[in-house]
Order: structure tokens, then C-alpha cells, then sequence
């Protein structure tokens, strides 16, 4: 059986010689790399398939993210698995949305993690598909495999087994507390404590005493003891929901504690020690709210470790059938349904209030109508009046389609007979036309992003090479 090839990259020594060493009873061929220029030179001499790259996420010559691209381009089956260790993990995040399997960070504190990690990938004997499926079914979540929400559940199960603090954004309704359970549930905490406070829904006075707890007599009315949240979640997971409502002296606290692990209960003064991770969650952009001074950047940055963006239901309108179905089906039985023709209707609406508003939709339609199957003359007019939802996605689809018939019309009603179209010349013509339309949208993207070229290849998926390339500029 021929050997599985693993490729290491890092400018290290002292990395890939760890690695020779790790997998050499694991009976592997290791390729070794030291730069971006050796990956290169590899992946154009390469005569067998890589199993598994191990990435340095920075070196001298390139980046961690330029190089995925390039072995993912070369190799599509590779494993990649990002190293961190100069980087922050916000890079290692954005490899795992590029395509890496996971990440790890330098140096390897935890070699039994390391090994299993490297061993489930060389021998495909990973669960991790089916665990996320379970997690996501215990947790209430429900979506198709290949939508913007599984999307979202794969990166978050990937950040779950990571010491880092998750920020959730997402509108009102779109399940952030459901995706903080999941979270929890897939992680290493997930034996202790899930413990979730709405900082919007309890009064500002009130909400110390509900997070840190409160001495007997500390205040009028606290006839006893009271253990607050951050005791309750200890070792496990506390969720801060609408984190965007705590007041400037609620920031001040919660800072503390996050940089020091310590906290004192109302009235007292003994310090206690927390072991928690933090997931929290608003509706605001908080960076606009650091701008209008009403949220610490400080605070923002310890509890944004790593950032998550729920997409609402307009735009996961592949879902709303799944979603329909399966909370019909759980809270009345498995005889209730929604026939096509509402399905469709339900899918043009632009669900402002999102998953919540469609589940009270559908208990208010059960409730009025008594029916088993919701039909079109169930729902309510606000819905069947509504106009379809278009994203801008689809708009720009159909735009380029329009003016692409229309221009394809235009050449053809030009050219003369049969006998008078030199094709190779046209056809030529055409993909000078495609090069053009190319280098205008990269320079319109230059124009707004002031000439940043990195941040344009990275919205655009392209390597600066390729960018350089359409450009017409020499690599």
C-alpha cells in the first residue's frame, strides 16, 4: 500500500523536524517545506496526491491563506490544517472559511489533541459531520446541508473545542441563543453548566446582582445569599444575550473579570475565580456603538476572540420549508404539513422578525384556521400581498443575463453570412472582452477599498498573482 503523504510547512526547523519525529511510526511520507517558493516548487513537482498539509499561517515569503488556496487549487482532496502562532486566531478562523480543516496553535500544548486530530484525518475515521448533525438536532437547529446556515454550523463546530470567546451577531430572531447551546454542546464544556442572561431583559440596577450575585443585606430586599450567573456557569459555558443593552458600569465589570478571571459579589468582599467561556450576542453592530461611545472597545475586543454572523431568513429562504415543517410536526404531530403553494408564499415574504416570527405565524394559523394542512388561503394577507424576496445576488444574476442575451444578440445580428464570419477572430474578440470586464472590476475595487490589493484578493477569492495577472502587471 502506497505511503499517505503529509506536507509540512513552516520556517521552523525546529516545526518540521517536531514532525518527522511526531508521524514517523504512522507509516507516512513527509514532505518538508520552509517557504512559500518551496510549496510552489512542491506542488508543481508533485506525482502523487498530499493527504494532509500542516501550514504555518505566516512566512517570510507568504501567507498561510494564499498557500491553502494553492494546494486546495493543486491538490482539491488535501486536508490543510492552518499552524497559528504569530497570527491571531481571527486568521485561523478565516483559513477554516476558506477551506482548512481546522487549525491548531503554537506551541502544541496538548500532543494527545494533536495526534488524534492528525490521526482521525489520516485514517478518515472522523465523526465529525454526524456529530454536528446530532449537536444540531438537540439544539433545535434546522437547515439544509449546503446553505448559508450550514455554512455557519460548520465553522462554529470547528471554533467549539477552542478556548475562545464567540461574539454572535445576527438580527432579531434568527436563533442566537440556539447556536450559543450548540456551541456549548460541541465543546469540551458541554458536561457543565449552559447559563443564559438577556442583559437587555433585566433592569441595569438589577443586573450586577444577577451576574456576580449578592451578600445578605447588600440591598434592600436581599434577605439571603444569591449565587449569580458567573457562579452558576462555573466551568462551563455563560451566554450574555443582547450584550449591546449593558449599561457603561455593567462594561466596566465584565471587563475586569474577563482579564482577570476574578470577581466580588454585591456587598461582599471575598474574590472568587471563574472558569467560564463567554458566548455573546447582539443585534447591533457594536462597532457603530464604540463610534457613539456607548460600548467599550476594549470590552468588544476581549469578548469578540472570534466572530460569528447569523444570516437571517430572507436569505436562508431554502430553510423556511424545514423549518415550518419540522416545528409543526414537533409541537402539533406528525400529521401536520404545509402544502407547496404556502410554502411558496412564505418564501417571498422578507421576514422581518425572522425564525421567531414564522413559528408564531404558523401557531397563530393552527390556532384560527384548526387545520392540518396550512394552505395559501391560511396565511395571513400581510403575506400573500408581499412581493417576492430578490437578494442583490439575484438581481446581479439577472442583470448579467439580460445584458449577456442582449449583447450575444447584438454580435450575432452584426456578422454577415456564414461565409463571411471568420470565427477564430470573433471567438478571440470575446475573450478580450471577458480579460477587460475583469480588470474594470478589480480596478472599481481598488477604487473603493483606497488600492488595498489584499483585502480585494481576499474578497474576491483571488491570490495576488492571479489579481497582478488580470491586471496585466508582471507576477
Amino acid at each position: 500500500m502506497r505511503k499517505k503523504q503529509v506536507l509540512v510547512v513552516d520556517d521552523e526547523t525546529e516545526v518540521t523536524s517536531f514532525f518527522r519525529y511526531f508521524l514517523e511510526e504512522k507509516n507516512v511520507h513527509i514532505l518538508e517545506a520552509n517557504s512559500g517558493r518551496d510549496v510552489e516548487r512542491l506542488l508543481q513537482e508533485l506525482k502523487t496526491p498530499i493527504h494532509l498539509a500542516l501550514v504555518d499561517m505566516k512566512l517570510p515569503d507568504a501567507n498561510g491563506l494564499d498557500l491553502l488556496r494553492s494546494i486546495k487549487q493543486s491538490c482539491p482532496s488535501c486536508e490543510v490544517v492552518i499552524m497559528t502562532g504569530y497570527s491571531t486566531v481571527k486568521s485561523a478562523v478565516q483559513a477554516i472559511q476558506a477551506g482548512a480543516r481546522d487549525y491548531v496553535e503554537k506551541p502544541f500544548d496538548d500532543l494527545d489533541d494533536l495526534e488524534k486530530m492528525i490521526d482521525s484525518i489520516l485514517e478518515q475515521t472522523s465523526v465529525q459531520d454526524s456529530e454536528l448533525a446530532l449537536a444540531a438536532d438537540q439544539c433545535g437547529i434546522v437547515c439544509s446541508p449546503s446553505g448559508a446556515m450550514a455554512k455557519v454550523l460548520s465553522i462554529a463546530g470547528k471554533l467549539a473545542k477552542k478556548a475562545i470567546n464567540i461574539l454572535i451577531e445576527g438580527e432579531t430572531g434568527t436563533g442566537k441563543e440556539l447556536l450559543a447551546r450548540y456551541i456549548h454542546q460541541l465543546s469540551q464544556r458541554a458536561q457543565h453548566p449552559f447559563v443564559a442572561i438577556n442583559c437587555g431583559a433585566v433592569p441595569q440596577a438589577l443586573l450586577e446582582s444577577e451576574l456576580f450575585g449578592h451578600e445578605k443585606g447588600a440591598f434592600t430586599g436581599a434577605a439571603r445569599t444569591r449565587k449569580g450567573y458567573f457562579e452558576l456557569a462555573n466551568n462551563g459555558t455563560l451566554f450574555l444575550d443582547e450584550i449591546g443593552e449593558a449599561s457603561a458600569d455593567i462594561q466596566v465589570k465584565l471587563l475586569r473579570v474577563l482579564e482577570t478571571g476574578e470577581y466580588m459579589r454585591v456587598g461582599g468582599e471575598v474574590i472568587h475565580r471563574t472558569n467560564i467561556r463567554i458566548i455573546s450576542a447582539t443585534n447591533r453592530n457594536l462597532k457603530q456603538e464604540i463610534e457613539q461611545k456607548r460600548f467599550r472597545a476594549d470590552l468588544l475586543y476581549r469578548l469578540e476572540g472570534v466572530k460569528l454572523v447569523l444570516p437571517p431568513l430572507r436569505q436562508r429562504t431554502e430553510d423556511i420549508p424545514l423549518i415550518a415543517r419540522h416545528h409543526l410536526q414537533k409541537k402539533f404531530g406528525e400529521e401536520y404539513d404545509i402544502a407547496p403553494e404556502a410554502v411558496e408564499r412564505l418564501q417571498n415574504y422578507h421576514w422581518p422578525g425572522n425564525i421567531r416570527e414564522l413559528i408564531n405565524v404558523l401557531n397563530q394559523i393552527i390556532a384560527i384556521h384548526e387545520c392540518r394542512l396550512i394552505r395559501e388561503e391560511h396565511l395571513p394577507r400581510y403575506i400573500l400581498d408581499s412581493s417576492p424576496t430578490r437578494s442583490i445576488g439575484n438581481q446581479a444574476d439577472d442583470f448579467i443575463r439580460r445584458e449577456t442575451e442582449a449583447f450575444i444578440k447584438r454580435i450575432v445580428d452584426s456578422v454577415g453570412s456564414i461565409e463571411e464570419i471568420n470565427f477564430e477572430y470573433i471567438m478571440q474578440q470575446m475573450k478580450e472582452i471577458e480579460v477587460q470586464v475583469g480588470r474594470q472590476i478589480i480596478k472599481k475595487g481598488l477604487a473603493e477599498l483606497n488600492g488595498n490589493r489584499k483585502l480585494l484578493s481576499k474578497k474576491l477569492d483571488l491570490t495576488p498573482r492571479r489579481l497582478r495577472y488580470i491586471l496585466n502587471e508582471k507576477s
